[in-house]
């Protein structure tokens, strides 16, 4: 059941409390035209979506990179103990590494340039919407976001070592 098919007065009781309370107050509408304040919520429903399939892809470059390194260490394991080609495994890691955190990286900023974009589209819709959107503070989700991907990047290192280390160990033997 969307809003519009509810019956008047089943969404107050639904309502969180700050938004009853709130009600009392005068919220300001858009002052954009129909078109342009439609063209702006399809602009922010996309911009949201480039966030989403940002996260999405940081996801997956963290997951995809550690698939590679456990594959790289059975193949050092079980495939081939040759000193050259291991050695080159070696120098894979490091370029591997190096690149899944670049890209990390980039889709961080990315995120961060439509959370923006989002921002100021905001700024013109009407301030009920500014004040839900506002519900948890830029600060916090920022933080958030870095911690992540502060994780993510920790991971990938610790992970890259603990290859290494195995590669090593197939290198030199025990």
């Amino acid at each position: 059941m969307t809003i519009g098919e509810m019956e008047p007065g089943m969404a107050e009781t639904k309502k969180p409390k700050d938004v009853q309370s709130d009600r009392r107050s005068e919220f300001t509408p858009s002052e954009l035209d129909e078109f342009t304040h439609k063209e702006l919520c399809i602009l922010y429903e996309e911009t949201s979506s480039h966030i989403v399939f940002a996260k999405t892809q940081q996801w997956r470059t963290f997951g995809a990179t550690l698939v590679i390194f456990a594959v790289m260490l059975g193949v050092a394991k079980f495939v081939s103990h040759e000193h050259d080609f291991l050695q080159f495994l070696i120098a894979a890691i490091i370029l591997i590494t190096l690149t899944a955190i670049s890209v990390l990286v980039i889709y961080q900023f990315w995120q961060h340039t439509e959370q923006q974009k989002l921002a100021v589209i905001a700024f013109h819709l009407s301030s009920l919407f500014r004040k839900i959107r506002g519900y948890k503070h830029k600060r916090e989700a920022s933080i958030h976001r870095y911690l992540l991907l502060a994780f993510m990047i920790i991971g990938l290192i610790m992970a890259a070592i603990i290859v290494y280390m195995g590669m090593l160990r197939s290198l030199y033997g025990n």
